[in-house]
This record gives structure tokens, sequence and C-alpha cells, in this order.
């Protein structure tokens, strides 16, 4: 079998070209060509997430996720995904722990549409009394539906204040609903002025563009943007956990959950692309370790999974399992344990360790088709690295990962004392 090297890496997964500016005003821009379809996408991420906020305020930040489409100066409510929509256009958001993100994918052609709309809802604030309500509304009745009426809809919320301590990270993003209904006007123009800044952001955009057309764009529509104030970002300086937590929680399920997480290291770190490995070991298709014996062998459970959650201090490992009713609990936690602790000494076949280095090659490849997942990259990579030339360099990064570094990764940080057991049991 050939050797993988960066070299034959690269070669089979061909370099992403991209070119970066960035506007006296300080907003961060990326631009990549793709010319396959006659699209663009522009990603505009904003470098505040839910641990930026104040204690006693949380929640912000997703507000203004969906405040953002509310209105700003020069187009009133309901107009922007109007005029989206008649010019072939679609749009969407996101909140993170880290970040805010707003997208727009249309016909290249119309990109400069793109620019006027987006640019308008930094450059003034145009949010009312009567749209911050209303949106408080939305997101109160996003919390019931999503949270609270939910099969284990708090699971986010109960993890966070028991892996974190002191960090914004200790709280959901969708923020405390009492804290949330306090929130005014002049709250939210504040928030506004102090995180929706050039200074404060990442422009990226990909797809069928010319790079001076589109910086020449650019400069016309958020070149004359002020600034922004500079300002302190909140420290990250939670205390390790250092005995395992354990809850019972009741909810209104048919089926027991049970959801063990760690704390591991920030997003781009050599153990978190370790990380990442180990759990497409444990649980990626149908012959990893944990589905095989679990779902398929033993019957106990009706779906198990691992995930990493990269965030831009810390980092989650998360093992989520919803257990088939009858079946033993303890038996599932034990099983669980006996797979890290065979991993944590050294027992990672070749065959495992080259599947999912096939599965990284694969997933590079094909997630290089999507504008709209590049220009969402680019400003991830931007706003937390300050290097875009990770866009090429990841999949190394991944495909370098060794059996023994996945080992090392585990006993570091895959330690019973080390860890949160969330216990979901339904009502009796």
């Amino acid at each position: 079998m050939k050797q993988r090297t960066a070299e034959n890496i690269m070669t089979a997964i061909p370099s992403i070209e991209y070119k970066e500016h960035k506007l006296d005003n300080g907003l961060s821009i990326v631009m990549s060509r793709n010319t396959k379809i006659p699209s663009a996408a522009i990603n505009m991420t904003y470098h505040v997430g839910s641990k930026d906020e104040e204690p006693g305020m949380t929640g912000l930040a997703h507000l203004f996720e969906h405040l953002m489409f509310e209105g700003s100066p020069n187009v009133p409510k309901g107009k922007f995904d109007e005029i989206l929509n008649n010019n072939g256009g679609d749009s969407n958001a996101y909140t993170t722990w880290d970040t805010t993100s707003y997208f727009i994918c249309l016909p290249s052609s119309h990109l400069e549409i793109a620019f006027w709309l987006d640019s308008d809802r930094i450059a003034g604030f145009g949010i009312t009394e009567e749209a911050l309500e209303v949106q408080k509304d939305v997101v109160m009745e996003e919390k019931l539906m999503y949270v609270d009426n939910s099969p284990y809809g708090s699971v986010e919320e109960e993890s966070a204040k028991r892996l974190f301590n002191t960090s914004g990270y200790r709280w959901p993003i969708i923020g405390d609903m009492d804290e949330l209904e306090k929130a005014t006007i002049d709250d939210i123009r504040i928030f506004h002025k102090k995180f929706y800044a050039p200074s404060n952001a990442v422009l990226s955009v990909v797809g069928d563009i010319d790079y001076d057309e589109t910086l020449n764009l650019i400069e016309k529509y958020y070149g004359s943007i002020s600034p922004g104030q500079s300002f302190e970002r909140p420290g990250h300086d939670d205390v390790d956990i250092e005995s395992e937590q354990i809850a019972d929680i009741i909810d209104n399920i048919h089926l027991e959950g049970k959801f063990i997480f760690y704390r591991i290291p920030e997003s781009g770190s050599k153990d978190y692309y370790a990380m990442n490995m180990l759990s497409g070991i444990l649980s990626e298709g149908e012959s990893s370790r944990l589905v095989n014996k679990l779902e398929y062998e033993l019957e106990l459970v009706n779906e198990i999974d691992t995930a990493v959650y990269g965030l831009e201090k810390t980092g989650v490992f998360a093992i989520s399992s919803i257990i088939l009713k009858g079946k033993s609990s303890e038996e599932v936690q034990k099983i669980i344990d006996l797979s890290i602790e065979d991993i944590k000494n050294g027992n990672i076949s070749y065959y495992e360790l080259e599947k999912m280095k096939n599965r990284v090659e694969t997933y590079f490849s094909s997630g290089r088709q999507s504008i709209i997942g590049l220009a969402d990259k680019f400003s991830f990579l931007k706003t937390f690295y300050n290097d875009c030339d990770r866009i090429n360099a990841e999949v190394v990064n991944y495909l370098s990962i060794t059996r023994d570094d996945i080992v090392s990764a585990a006993n570091k940080f895959l330690n019973k004392n080390q860890r949160v057991v969330l216990n979901y049991l339904p009502k009796k």
C-alpha cells in the first residue's frame, strides 16, 4: 500500500487557492474563486458567541442571530429575504459558543445585492422595540420546542454547567429566558456597537467571482463603516474537573439516556485531531467499536454516538447513548469504559486507523464541493487562528495522527475522575 505523505495527500486532494485582504476599518476578507457553478456564497462571521456574554445577561448572541433579519437602516423589516429571494438567493445564520455567522448564497451576477444587504446590518442600528419583543418571544418558543419539550433537550445546559465553572461556556447558547426577557433596546444597541463592528468580523466570499471586482464591491459597501472600539474579552479560567460528577435527571422520555462528557484541548491542537480520530474509531460506521458491540452484537442501545466539540478556548468529547427498554444502563457504561481502557492500553488495529484515515480523505474531498461550506470554513479559520492556510493543511494534520498520538490523548483526557455523567430517566 502506498504510504501517505503530505505530498501525495495534496496531490489526491488539490489545494484551494484564496486571497486575503484587510480594509482600513479592520474587516478581514478572504476570497476564493470556484467557477464550477455560476453562484457565490458570502459568510460574515462575528467574533462573538455565548461565551462572550456577561453573567446575568445571557442569550444576546443568539438573539442577535434573529434580530439581524428584522430590519436595518435602509432595509425595512421583511424586505431582506424578499429582496434576496427575488434575486435567486437564500440566507441563514447560526450561533455557537464562540461566533455568530451569517451566510448568503445567490447567483454570482447578483453578488452586489448580497453585499448591500449584509453591510447595511453592520453599518447602522435599525432594530426597533417591537422587533426586539417579537424575537424574544420567538426565542422563548424555540427553547420550549427544542429544549423544554424535546426528549433529552436539556443535555447541553445540564452538561455545560458541570463541565465549566467560571467561563461563559457554562451557560447554554440560547441563554437564560428570565435574563433574556429583561434585555432592553439599550442593551441590544450596546451589544451591536461592541461586537458588530468590522474589526471584530471576517467576510469570506467563495464562488464564481473576479478577485478585483469583488474587492472593489466590498470596499464600496463596507469600507466606510466605522471600525468599532477595541475591548477585552472575558477570560477562560475554568478549574479542572478532579472528581467524577454523576447526575440523574428525570425527563419526559420513554427510553433511558446516558451522556458522558470529558473536557479536552481547544480546536486545532494535535490532541484535538487525535480525539477526533478516536471518536471515529469508537462510533463511526457499523463496524466501529461501540456501535458494533452495543447496538448490533449485544442489542443494548437504540443508538450510540461520540462527538468532538472544538471550541476556541477548550473542547468537549461526548458519548451519547439511548438505551433500549429493559436493558441495563450499568452494562452500557461498563462496555463504554472497557472500550476506552482498551484504547488507552494501546489496542488500536491497523485496520481501524486506516479506515478512519480513508474517511478523513473522503470527507475533505467531498467537503470542498460546497461553496457555502468553504466560505464558512475560511471565516472559522481566520477567526480562530488567523491562519487560512489550514484550509489545505488540516487534512495532513489529521492523517499525520498515529496510534501513539491517539493512545496518549486518551490517557490524558478520558479518565473517570475528569468526566460528567448524565443519566436521563423516564418519569414514573
